[in-house]
Order: structure tokens, then C-alpha cells, then sequence
């Protein structure tokens, strides 16, 4: 297991950085700053769940750093090489289907207790794992400057 230190030095950064800027109009030191929370994102996921209710999930909060990881998932010999180097293993990926969505939304309408449960799960792992400032920057700082309509209108294409 790498230790967090080693997953934030990245030598794809350069790339992966300018490419979201061409995407996104952002400052290349904003651009950096999400890069270094989604591969908090990424060490996190690679080592922190231990069970099923640990499962992490990108919800709306962090939706800015899920674009990150769409980023550099585009530079996908760069991705692969990180994820092998630092974790010996790929970080997947994987999108909620439309039918998903739903599904989830009708069960956690239906038990609001369990929806309840699951962002405690990953408060908690966060807190855990990476610190109070890491929680209250993904939940807070991010989630208030990064809202679904401020993302689109900073979306260049």
C-alpha cells in the first residue's frame, strides 16, 4: 500500500492538468487543486472500503472531482501507469446506469434511513482516512463552488 504522500506525486500531472484546462475554464492552480483531491479520491478508493457498506460513491458534492477522473481516464496509458505504480491495481471507473438511478432514487425515497446511512458511511471513511480539511473542502468548499450550473457554465466544450 502506498502511502498517501506517494499517491499525490503524479508524474502525468502536467497532462492531465492542462488538458482539463483546455476543458474547463479554470486557473492552472485551481486545475491542480482538483487533481490533488481526486487522487486523494483515488487512494482513498484504492484502500480505504473494507466492505460492502464502505463502497464509496460520487455524489453531486463531488461531482467536480468525478470530472477530474473523467480527465485523466481520457489519458489512459497515463491512468493505467499511475494506478499500477501506486496502488498495483486499476481504480474502475463505473457509472451509474439512467436505470440504476432510478432504482436507487425509488429505494432511498422509500428508506431515507439507509441514503442516510450511506453518506455517513463515507463522511466517516473520509474523516478517517484523510482528515477533517479534506471532508469539509469535498463537502463544503467544493460542493458550494462547484455546483451542477456553475460547472456548466465554466465547461468550455
Amino acid at each position: 500500500m502506498c502511502k498517501l504522500s506517494e499517491a499525490l506525486d503524479c508524474e502525468y500531472e502536467d497532462i492531465v492538468v492542462t488538458a482539463f484546462t483546455e476543458r474547463y475554464n479554470v486557473t492552472l492552480e485551481e486545475a491542480q487543486d482538483i487533481f490533488t483531491e481526486t487522487k486523494k479520491w483515488l487512494w482513498l478508493a484504492a484502500y480505504g472500503p473494507k466492505s460492502k457498506q464502505e463502497h464509496l460513491f460520487i455524489d453531486t458534492p463531488l461531482t467536480i472531482i468525478d470530472e477530474m477522473w473523467h480527465n485523466f481516464l481520457l489519458h489512459s496509458k497515463a491512468y493505467y501507469s499511475y494506478c499500477m505504480k501506486k496502488f498495483n491495481k486499476l481504480i474502475h471507473h463505473t457509472p451509474t446506469s439512467h436505470i440504476e438511478k432510478e432504482e436507487n432514487d425509488k429505494y432511498y425515497k422509500e428508506k431515507p434511513s439507509e441514503y442516510e446511512k450511506k453518506v455517513k458511511n463515507q463522511y466517516k471513511l473520509i474523516y478517517e482516512k484523510l482528515g477533517s480539511e479534506t471532508l469539509i473542502k469535498w463537502y463544503d468548499t467544493m460542493a458550494n463552488k462547484y455546483t451542477p450550473e456553475y460547472m456548466r457554465s465554466i465547461k468550455k466544450y
